[in-house]
């Protein structure tokens, strides 16, 4: 692969590899903050006080969206995503790369950037009134919306490089060489 489409998709790799990592984190955070909300309850209904809050219900969910959003582009990158065809299993791999080819460039990338450029002005208007939780005690739901054209970026931005790839290989016969393993595809079903 040529020297600069090369640097762009492993710095695309890249990018979706840190945000998985702040996802696996988010994770065990998520998982901590679950364990506690039901040892509190139970704990907390026996000793009469309220050891969780809103706050620390809300915080599992948005950390859910978290890992969920910045998850969508790193496991499009590690082929993870289950794809739906009775057809392609019949079909030569030079074939199999085209349909996947035009699935990105015709369903993946149009949904991808275009959720995040209809979630672009929720996520500001957001930012400008200072949006809260209705709920007493809950979270600013300015991040929680600030995470879906985050999300969808990222993903849109993954398909970007995994359609230079596939642009590559059909072109020149041969996985590229920017330092990646090659792909089988998602688990299919």
């Amino acid at each position: 692969m040529n020297g600069r489409f090369a640097g762009l998709v492993r710095a695309i790799d890249g990018l979706n590899a840190a945000a998985a990592w702040l996802a696996r984190w988010a994770v065990l955070l998520m998982l901590a903050i679950g364990f506690w909300n039901v040892v509190g309850r139970y704990v907390g209904s026996a000793i009469g006080i309220n050891l969780s809050s809103n706050g620390l219900i809300e915080a599992q969910w948005y950390l859910f969206a978290l890992i969920f959003l910045l998850g969508l582009g790193w496991t499009l990158q590690k082929g993870g995503h289950v794809r739906v065809d009775v057809l392609q299993n019949r079909w030569s791999p030079r074939r199999r790369d085209h349909q996947e080819l035009s699935s990105l460039l015709l369903l993946l990338l149009p949904f991808a950037f275009g959720v995040m450029a209809l979630s672009i002005a929720p996520a500001l208007r957001a930012w400008n009134i200072g949006e809260m939780s209705p709920d007493p005690g809950g979270l600013p739901r300015t991040w929680l919306k600030t995470l879906i054209p985050v999300g969808f970026l990222l993903l849109g931005l993954q398909g970007v490089a995994e359609a230079l790839r596939l642009c590559w290989k059909l072109m020149h016969g041969d996985e590229p060489s920017d330092g990646q393993q090659p792909r089988q595809g998602g688990p299919d079903l």
